[in-house]
């Protein structure tokens, strides 16, 4: 996949948090109800991408059981998104691989902004939007540098 292609496509399933912050804004007495369906939503997708990623590596069935179970272990430790979205990075350019991985993991990373981008609006609902937007790309722009270094690196 040409570098051109692979970095736009890296900025559009970067952009998954841009809609969720539109989302708050736009639904705002609906953040504190839905905050328990983001952080679901967000578990979830997190699970899909790394079914489809090590579905995808053929890996032995006991190894990705474990794995499965540390995974769910950390999701009840509650890491930071801010932290997950640079390995987001590392699994988009693991998924480039193959087109198919590459389209699935693409969209599941733009679903995983959705809750995310919401979820970090809603600390700052009292802000103006530039000022989250500013911020969400400060805590989350890792995601695009990793991913588009990683590419140039292999």
């Amino acid at each position: 996949m040409q570098l051109l292609n692979y970095s736009l496509v890296s900025i559009i399933s970067f952009s998954g948090l841009l809609v969720g912050m539109i989302l708050a804004f736009t639904a705002k007495e609906e953040l504190e109800p839905g905050k328990k369906y983001f952080l679901l939503l967000q578990k979830l997708t997190l699970l899909l991408i790394l079914i489809f990623l090590l579905n995808f590596f053929n890996i032995n069935l006991y190894l990705r059981i474990t794995i499965y179970i540390l995974f769910i272990f950390l999701m009840t430790i509650n890491i930071k998104s801010q932290i997950i979205y640079p390995a987001l990075g590392v699994v988009f350019f693991l998924s480039s691989r193959d087109i198919n991985l590459f389209v699935i993991n693409s969209i599941l990373i733009f679903l995983y902004g959705f809750p995310t981008g919401s979820l970090f609006a809603k600390k700052l609902i009292k802000k103006k939007k530039s000022c989250v937007l500013k911020n969400i790309f400060l805590n989350y722009f890792w995601f695009v540098p990793v991913s588009i270094i990683l590419k140039l690196i292999f």
